[in-house]
């Protein structure tokens, strides 16, 4: 027996096949159950017209019955009118005969009566010479003689002179002052109504006419009784034209109520659902025993095909196994090839980024040491804004390496509008005379968490943001407020978790920006400035700054109308911190350790020179070497060296950190204390063991650390 076929007897029917399997039993049975829901909602849908258009049928008729009725009885006053009783009386032939000549053109309505203002009968369509008969206790009677001049609707009673059931239509016959003097009567019968009925509608259901306080004045059932109508006749009330009801037996009805004009008698029409619902299932039965073949000739096919798919697949199985692993390996190269250019693509990026903030604060650090050592010999004569202007440039460095998560933040928590207060001044200065910068602060704001100096770095990019959106001066507006964003706020940001934010907005009254600039508006090195008036860095530096906080940033912006940016910074349990106070060291500190040697070792011959001459103001023994070999030459003559002060990043082949550790090593009570001008978090994760300072460094926290390592280190030694 050949392997494939031995593959394909013991093959199991996979999982996919077997829901195949089901679904072809399945979908046609669900298909026979879609058809017969549509069917239902059709077949309700049907009976919904056929009720209302019976019911307005219904409506028409008895519309008709009543108009006719009204200009018979208009008729009959006018042969009674301007007589008095006497002579009516004197000549009851002739308006006999006109009632009985009224009475032969009509179908449906019979026996017109006038009565006499007694109650007496004083004539009648139907009977010569007229009968003695007082009507007076008739409801019609009673409530025209009551004062009502419309047309009344008489509850069905059986008539003392023609024998047969008939409800009345009646008005009062007035005097020429409007008294009563009198009813003018004609007379219908419900059988009329019965003949009508039975040929309306769709053969099922029950008609009625009744009055508006329930009176029922002719009905008629295809299924004999009326079980209806009691629930129908409160239903009135509510002027509904179509409605569903219940019976008494708790049978469902479709029911379709029409005011007849504007008299106070309804007419209405209702069908059983119970009626509908055995077509319903008919159709039903007839669709479900047509899908049953089709799904057991579906479940057969389907069968059949799964053997064939199974019997294919033994087949090619070889084949398909070869094919899946040069896929795979081809796949799993190319994954590697695009990770792989992908990290070299990421290091160049990270050595660029680094390479420039190491060389940016070694230039600040040249700067700041010189302006120390000016300080030093001419007091407060220095220049303060060189000063000023190094902080400056260490944050802007700062910002670049965040943006690049070079850089681990400074969180702490901040009160916000104090923050903001107190940096107003300087975006006034950045925003001109031509822009007024309103403040609107929001009360009882929470702390939030953020790096104080890179959120003013933010706020001052966003203010000259809006300075250069305004040539000719506006107004910006600074905001804070408590927002909440919603997860669909932060669809796009997965850094930040749905909740209450800190907003700080501020919007301009600017020229604004068309949607195709403001989609790219965080792109980095995107700009719509003239070259050398804008690096594009601005928006995307914020951006970063606040994405790696965990916050939101959001921009709206609309031509003509201006700009505002909202940062959203989270919100954190602890207390803002105030503001810390710049140590006031004086080097007075190293009076002590005045003589001890401090080993120098930086690569940039200007850090080195400056940072040396520092030293040796401070009353320091400096020792200065270009790189770490000049720095381990040192130590292995034997020089005397309390503290190794060196540049983690140098060249020759040995960096900061072998230096120190293998300064360790020779001298094993040294103190060391490392500068970088890249992250200094960062760098510090790859030595723990040593202190590490972040270029541009203060000269007192300098002079500070080296004199705290050299004591203890004197200790030691002692």
């Amino acid at each position: 027996m050949t392997d494939w076929t031995t593959a394909y007897k013991s093959k199991a029917t996979p999982w996919s096949h077997r829901l195949l399997l089901a679904a072809s039993l399945l979908v046609p049975l669900l298909v026979a159950g879609l058809f017969a829901w549509r069917d239902y909602a059709r077949t309700m849908a049907e009976a919904e017209v056929a009720v209302e258009r019976a019911g307005a049928l219904a409506q028409e008729h008895a519309l008709k019955v009543v108009e006719t009725a009204r200009l018979v009885l208009e008729r009959i006053g006018e042969l009674t009118e301007g007589r008095d009783w006497p002579q009516l009386r004197s000549d009851v032939r002739r308006v006999h005969q006109g009632l009985f000549t009224l009475d032969e053109r009509l179908e449906y309505l019979r026996a017109l009566h006038i009565i006499e203002p007694d109650g007496s009968l004083f004539a009648i369509s139907r009977s010569w010479p007229t009968p003695e008969v007082n009507l007076a206790g008739r409801d019609y009677f009673r409530r025209h003689a009551a004062g009502f001049t419309g047309t009344f609707f008489g509850e069905p009673v059986i008539g003392r002179t023609t024998g047969t059931l008939a409800f009345t239509i009646s008005r009062p016959r007035l005097t020429a002052d409007g008294r009563f003097d009198g009813v003018l009567i004609g007379s219908v019968e419900p059988r009329y109504f019965d003949h009508l009925w039975s040929g309306m509608g769709t053969g099922r259901g029950a008609f009625a006419l009744f009055r508006d306080d329930g009176q029922i004045l002719a009905q008629w059932s295809a299924e004999g009784g009326h079980p209806i109508l009691p629930a129908l006749l409160p239903s009135t009330r509510g002027g509904a034209v179509r409605m569903e009801l219940q019976d008494a037996q708790g049978g469902a009805w479709l029911a379709n109520v029409r005011r007849v004009g504007q008299e106070q008698i309804f007419v209405a029409y209702a069908m059983p659902r119970h009626a509908l619902l055995a077509i319903w299932r008919e159709h039903a039965i007839l669709s479900a025993l047509l899908a049953l073949p089709v799904a057991i000739a579906l479940f057969a096919l389907t069968c059949y095909a799964s053997r064939r798919w199974q019997h294919e697949q033994a087949v090619q199985q070889a084949l398909a196994r070869n094919s899946s692993e040069l896929l795979n390996q081809i796949a799993r190269r190319e994954a590697a090839e695009e990770k792989l250019a992908q990290a070299q693509r990421l290091e160049a990026m990270g050595r660029l980024t680094g390479g420039i903030a190491h060389d940016f604060n070694n230039l600040l650090t040249t700067i700041l040491g010189t302006v120390h050592l000016l300080e030093r010999h001419i007091g407060t004569a220095a220049d303060n804004a060189a000063r000023d202007a190094v902080g400056r440039g260490a944050k802007l460095n700062a910002s670049l390496l965040a943006f690049a998560r070079r850089q681990p933040l400074r969180r702490e928590a901040l009160d916000v509008n104090c923050l903001v207060q107190g940096f107003e001044p300087l975006l006034q200065r950045a925003l001109g005379d031509e822009v007024t910068l309103r403040r609107e602060l929001g009360t009882g704001l929470p702390p939030c968490q953020a790096d104080a100096a890179q959120l003013e770095a933010a706020l001052l990019n966003l203010a000259i943001n809006a300075r250069d959106a305004m040539p000719h001066g506006g107004e910006v507006r600074l905001v804070t407020r408590t927002a909440w964003l919603s997860a669909a706020d932060l669809a796009t940001n997965e850094d930040a978790t749905p909740g209450a934010f800190a907003e700080i907005m501020l919007a301009d009254s600017g020229q604004g920006m068309a949607p195709e600039v403001l989609s790219r508006a965080f792109e980095p090195f995107f700009t719509t400035k003239p070259q050398g008036k804008g690096t594009g860095l601005g928006l995307s530096q914020v951006f970063g700054f606040v994405r790696q906080l965990g916050g939101h940033v959001a921009i709206r912006s609309a031509l003509g109308v201006g700009t505002s940016v909202s940062l959203y910074l989270p919100l954190t349990a602890g207390v803002a911190a105030a503001p810390l106070p710049l140590p006031q060291t004086d080097g007075s500190s190293v009076v002590a350790v005045a003589s001890a040697t401090v080993l120098v070792a930086e690569d940039d011959a200007e850090v080195r020179e400056v940072t040396a001459e520092m030293l040796r103001d401070a009353g320091f023994r400096v020792l200065a070497a270009a790189d770490g070999r000049q720095a381990l030459a040192l130590l292995e003559r034997g020089e005397q060296v309390d503290v190794l002060f060196s540049d983690v990043v140098m060249p020759g082949g040995i960096s900061g950190l072998d230096l120190a550790r293998l300064a360790r090593r020779m001298r094993p009570g040294i103190g060391v204390l490392l500068a970088s001008g890249y992250a200094a978090e960062a760098v510090g994760r790859d030595a723990p063991e040593f202190e590490l300072l972040a270029k541009p460094y203060d000269r007192n926290t300098v002079i500070r650390l080296i004199a705290e390592k050299a004591q203890r280190h004197r200790q030691g030694a002692a």
